[in-house]
């Protein structure tokens, strides 16, 4: 767990989102210091938490604009 934390560039793992339909990245989150096991959305769609390699457990909020993408 040490390696993953002595990076100079913190948080470089990275979560991304596509849009299922056009196959688009719409988004992504930055954070951790080691891959993401695990993504649990919150069931009001506004917010997610991801738990990663590092032991730690994020919580991410969506911005407003993330829910006015025009198709």
């Amino acid at each position: 767990m040490n390696v993953t934390m002595t990076d100079r560039r913190a948080g470089k793992f990275e979560a991304k989102f596509f849009h299922k339909i056009l196959e688009e990245e719409i988004g992504g989150v930055k954070g951790h210091f080691g891959p993401i096991n695990a993504l649990a959305f919150n069931p009001d769609g506004r917010s997610f938490s991801s738990g990663g390699e590092d032991g730690y457990v994020r919580l991410h909020h969506f911005d407003p604009e993330y829910f006015n993408i025009k198709m």
